[in-house]
């Protein structure tokens, strides 16, 4: 059976429920209603929803069938007239089966390690299982991996180790940068991760002052203005495609300890600032590189990292923007660190939105980074939903006090912008004083005087200037050779140029020889 795309609606009074069901025989269509249990079906389709209120089917309650859209549009009175239906569009949770309050148990966590798909179930298969609804998803990547109690965790809320020993390490290579995920302690992976940053960083400084001084190439990306500069929270909704990805993510429920909730906001941050770096400096369109830009920035999904505190997160954040992608500007990663917090503030469906992005770029990238939405957005997209926003804002609130500086990077900005800055303004300055020396030469040929050559055209570096000489005396010499086998062309102007070594260190004498043979 297939899960049709459905949207909801609410009054004070009533629900709508709009089933997207073309193709469907309608003469088989059936619908179910009994307190929050929703139920349609038609041949080939068939849902089930557990909303968040009551709901009851009496006179006022109506249905209705677009033909040309293929839509069944289902109207049904709420039981507590003037109570607010919270979630209705966190289509996941709405997908949930039924829980049996009997069987929740405090302080258990009900999420399962990927790894452990293989083990052998048929005792749990062969015992009565009435009244509990299990519903283990089982993750293709890890169904031949074993059980490892001691090793280093990783992915969604820190649970899962032994996931990718069933790959080889060149192949992971191509999407994480840890070394050995399943051998590396957890506690190394800070360390390394600085190590390999700064080395990395070093090898390219060019880089980053090439960037700074043409800024010209950075500002397009810097005053882009994204979706979220002018989106109002309430005008944010999920288009067809992320409502079909949401309604086929499996259930899971998450009992997390605060610790837990703390961390996962935190690598929630860290992934968002990968995402927002990609959407402005690709101007909103992604490219074949986006994938591999959010993978790379994320030191979540690059180093599996967790994080203690926010203002380590946003310096991990802009440190990586600073090494790796394409555009390495200090005012563009400030600029997306505003982004983030931006985002935050329209909410977790937008935030939703954000990670149903991440997926797909993951999903259709030629590396296999489709195990990291195996290992950590699919259960955010899961867990966001569940989640409460009054989680969300303090997490805005806390990242507006967090103010990034260059000294804090450890990759001496300060000194690298310093000596940028200093070469570029020697640069000028040899290059005016070209353009004047040319344009002084041009006038003294006009105006066919000795004695009215400018004096300022003498404050031309000397050592530059003897530099220039040294190669048109080369480039005479050169010629002269040539021309010794052809006593006609013994006029040639490429001698005319040719001066004394007495003459180098007067400049006066330099220009003058030069103007004569203008």
């Amino acid at each position: 059976m297939l899960t049709p795309r459905f949207e909801i609606t609410q009054t004070e009074a009533e629900v709508t429920i709009i089933v997207h069901a073309p193709y469907a025989n309608i003469k088989d269509a059936e619908v179910y209603v009994e307190g929050t249990d929703f139920r349609f079906y038609c041949t080939p389709y068939y849902l089930r929803l557990q909303l968040p209120g009551e709901i009851e089917e009496n006179d006022s309650s109506s249905g209705a069938y677009d033909c040309e859209k293929g839509d069944f549009t289902l109207r049904f009175s709420k039981v507590n007239k003037g109570e607010q239906f919270e979630n209705l569009e966190m289509i996941t949770t709405l997908l949930a089966p039924p829980k049996n309050k009997s069987t929740v148990i405090p302080n258990i966590e009900v999420i399962g390690n990927p790894s452990a798909a293989s083990m052998d179930t048929s005792e749990n298969n062969t015992s009565n299982d009435s009244g509990n609804n299990w519903f283990v998803p089982q993750d293709n990547f890890a169904e031949n991996a074993a059980i490892f109690v001691n090793s280093p965790k990783y992915g969604f809320a820190n649970k899962i180790s032994g996931a990718l020993t069933a790959f080889e390490a060149a192949w992971i290579k191509e999407i994480i940068d840890l070394p050995t995920p399943d051998t590396t302690p957890e506690a190394e992976r800070k360390n390394l991760q600085e190590q390999r940053e700064l080395s990395d960083f070093r090898k390219s400084e060019e880089h980053y002052m090439a960037d700074l001084v043409q800024s010209e190439c950075i500002e397009p990306y810097i005053t882009y203005m994204a979706e979220w500069d002018t989106l109002e929270k309430d005008q944010v909704a999920f288009n067809e495609i992320e409502v079909d990805l949401l309604k086929e993510l499996p259930n899971k429920e998450y009992l997390l300890s605060s610790e837990d909730v703390q961390k996962l906001c935190l690598n929630l941050v860290d992934i968002l600032y990968a995402s927002c770096y990609n959407h402005r400096t690709t101007s909103g369109e992604n490219t074949t590189e986006s994938g591999w830009t959010i993978n790379k920035l994320s030191s979540t999904l690059c180093w599996f990292q967790n994080f203690a505190t926010l203002d380590e997160v946003v310096t991990a954040c802009i440190r990586r923007s600073l090494c790796y992608p394409l555009y390495r500007n200090w005012e563009l990663s400030i600029k997306v660190f505003e982004d983030v917090k931006k985002v935050l503030s329209l909410g977790k469906k937008y935030i939703i939105k954000r990670f149903c992005e991440i997926h797909s770029l993951f999903n259709n990238s030629y590396e296999p980074r489709y195990i990291l939405n195996q290992l950590y957005i699919k259960d955010f997209l899961i867990w966001l939903q569940s989640l409460r926003e009054s989680i969300i804002e303090p997490l805005h609130s806390a990242l507006s006090e967090i103010h990034p500086n260059k000294a804090k990077m450890g990759f001496d900005l300060i000194e690298l912008e310093v000596a940028a800055y200093s070469v570029q303004e020697e640069d000028f300055v040899i290059e005016n004083a070209i353009h004047k020396m040319t344009d002084n030469m041009d006038q003294m040929s006009l105006n066919g005087s000795r004695q009215e050559k400018p004096k300022n055209v003498y404050h031309v570096n000397q050592k530059f200037f003897k530099y220039l000489l040294s190669s048109s005396s080369s480039s005479t010499d050169s010629s002269d050779t040539d021309s010794d086998s052809n006593t006609s062309s013994s006029s040639s102007s490429s001698s005319s140029y040719s001066l004394d070594s007495d003459d180098l260190d007067d400049e006066p004498k330099q220009i003058e020889k030069i103007a004569a043979n203008e």
